[in-house]
């Protein structure tokens, strides 16, 4: 696995280091400055595999809900994002020992054989923007097709066309995309691709025959927020077919609370970290009654399209 990504950058010096969290983990880094110049750093990943998936995330009515990280970072510079405040680097860890979380992945499935098991496999990061640089996805595959009761879902903002020419469709994977409107995208989802792109790659995914999921989320509250949605699902649902979605998610700008406070502290400039968010349960995001009310408009907009029992809430 190491060698196929050396060969993709032969011009790159190589720096060999004891472990990664040396350099990842050390004290005292630059995120944001890291952000534009970003290392690769290739790791072995050591157990645990598999974490228990968090409660602020949807399990889709599975019985099982777990998630993993096959890569710590992203490309994109999303500045709402979580990550900031969970990781001290913004340098990339591809870990490159894929048997050993497959060996971690089949155990898991023997150990609960009853029930579906649902398994998020690209939370921390995004595994098909990456994918140019290194094919977990296809790495995977043979062993994800094999399973069964298992629904893997890869959340994305990606919209790299060549996936869906040179992978065909699992009944294992759900391709999860990430979707908001135009202007949310500029001012928070920096490097990320835009609205037409990645409608662009949903049509592309599910006139392969990909199992599909639109995630909106996370929805932002109050001005000039509150004005977007309406239109930006009507535009969605007119150039996708609601048919060959397989669920929709919902859920609002959500956080723990620690990681919030530390991304306070490094972005400053970021009005979004400027806001006084009520926090409940170690979880910052908005007050239930204003959440409850918008909710529920953009459910009846929602519902004109596609059935309630396909929408996920949060």
């Amino acid at each position: 696995m190491t060698r196929i990504i050396l060969e993709k950058y032969p011009d790159c010096p190589v720096i060999p280091v004891r472990h990664y969290k040396d350099v990842f983990n050390r004290p005292h880094q630059n995120i944001r400055w890291q952000k534009k110049y970003q290392s690769l750093i290739l790791a072995v990943k050591e157990e645990p595999f598999l974490y228990p998936g968090p409660d602020i995330c949807q399990d889709f009515g599975a019985d099982h809900f777990f998630y993993t990280s096959f890569l710590l970072g992203c490309p994109f510079a999303c500045d709402y994002c979580y990550l900031q405040g969970m990781y001290p680097s913004s340098n990339l860890v591809a870990f490159v020992n894929i048997e050993d979380f497959k060996k971690a992945i089949a155990s898991q499935l023997q150990r609960m054989p009853d029930g579906n098991t649902f398994l998020a496999a690209s939370y921390d990061t995004d595994l098909m923007a990456f994918d140019s640089v290194f094919p977990y996805l296809g790495k995977l595959y043979p062993f994800l097709s094999a399973q069964k009761n298992l629904s893997v879902e890869i959340r994305t903002k990606s919209a790299n066309l060549a996936f869906f020419e040179h992978h065909d469709p699992i009944d294992t994977l759900v391709l999860a995309f990430s979707i908001a409107p135009e202007p949310v995208i500029r001012k928070y989802e920096k490097y990320a691709p835009g609205l037409d792109a990645r409608l662009k790659a949903i049509r592309a995914a599910m006139d392969a025959g990909f199992q599909v999921r639109l995630c909106f989320d996370p929805i932002f509250v109050g001005l000039p927020f509150d004005n977007l949605y309406e239109p930006f699902f009507r535009r969605v649902f007119s150039e996708i077919d609601t048919a060959k979605i397989l669920q929709i998610s919902h859920g609002f700008f959500r956080m723990n609370q620690t990681f919030f406070r530390r991304i306070q502290r490094q972005r400053p400039d970021c009005r979004l970290f400027l806001e006084d968010f009520p926090g409940a349960d170690d979880v910052i995001t908005y007050e239930k009654e204003t959440a409850a009310a918008v909710r529920e408009r953009h459910l009846d907009i929602l519902s004109q399209y596609i059935q309630k029992e396909r929408i996920y809430f949060v």
